[in-house]
């Protein structure tokens, strides 16, 4: 019998706005800023972009707090853990999206894998983001035909526009990278060595690797292990269940050998973190 999935609430898109298409845009204060869920720790399924124009709002985005101001733009991708810690700003002026990965269009953008903060934009591009929200809020609200491919293109060149500026959460690199970033997302639980994502996009793992390494300066255990460890975390502070039932879901067969690692990586044993972090960071799994 396998140990239960440790447990932070997860919200799919559909979960908070019900829409006809898995895309929302909202214009601030967002009519939804009241909604308590968002004041408690989840993690969203679908992405979320965020155009501050005017105040300010605060948020833990996993272990970081980060502030989103006037003239910036913040993207929440899924899994990330989140909190709203302070939305005072929600009652300024600014823009919210949402959408699913697959309602992008297949076009040459790769959406990120892990962003940590708010990115700033020059004037011009923040005049040109605005008008961007400002057509896709037209298109969603009066539906005209064709409305659905016009957001998707819209969609495409904001999120083309963010990624001009998001120069230190850059992903860029061959496709091979592309789909490993995608596959590493999406598997990283039950694909814990190499070998299984190379199998994966049919090449060896020793050509992954160097792939992985010559653009991220990582190997491609590095990447994977990175990716555990970042999870571990999130359970560990986030999630109720106990440290060898978050070892079993992380594909550990022995509580030891999931402490070895942790520890390895962190400097700090799984209990430690989990006592230290719960003291540092607004949760209560309890």
């Amino acid at each position: 019998m396998s140990a239960p999935v440790p447990f932070i609430t997860s919200y799919q898109l559909k979960n908070i706005f019900q829409p006809e298409v898995p895309f929302i845009v909202e214009e601030l204060p967002y009519s939804s800023g009241d909604d308590k869920r968002m004041m408690q720790v989840h993690r969203h399924e679908f992405y979320a972009l965020g155009l501050c124009l005017t105040g300010s709002s605060t948020h833990m985005l996993d272990f970081e707090q980060v502030t989103i101001s006037a003239g910036e733009m913040l993207l929440i991708i899924p899994g990330q853990v989140h909190q709203a810690i302070d939305i005072e700003g929600y009652g300024g002026n600014g823009y919210l999206l949402a959408f699913n990965a697959d309602f992008l269009l297949p076009m040459q953008i790769e959406l990120p894998n892990y962003v940590k903060g708010a990115i700033r934009l020059p004037a011009s591009d923040l005049q040109q983001a605005q008008f961007i929200f400002g057509q896709l809020l037209r298109e969603y609200i009066e539906r005209p035909p064709q409305y659905v491919a016009m957001l998707q293109h819209y969609l495409a060149l904001l999120i083309m526009l963010f990624q001009r500026h998001a120069v230190n959460h850059a992903q860029s690199g061959p496709s091979l990278l592309v789909r490993y970033r995608e596959l590493l997302a999406a598997h990283f639980v039950e694909w814990t060595k190499p070998a299984q994502y190379a199998s994966a996009m049919h090449v060896s793992a020793d050509h992954l690797n160097q792939v992985v390494k010559q653009h991220t300066g990582q190997t491609l255990s590095a990447h994977i292990n990175e990716r555990r460890i970042l999870e571990a975390k999130r359970l560990l502070l986030h999630a109720t269940e106990s440290i060898k039932e978050i070892a079993w879901h992380l594909q550990f067969n022995e509580v030891s050998y999931f402490n070895r690692f942790f520890k390895q990586h962190t400097g700090q044993t799984p209990a430690a973190f989990r006592e230290k972090a719960r003291e540092k960071y607004p949760s209560n799994p309890e």
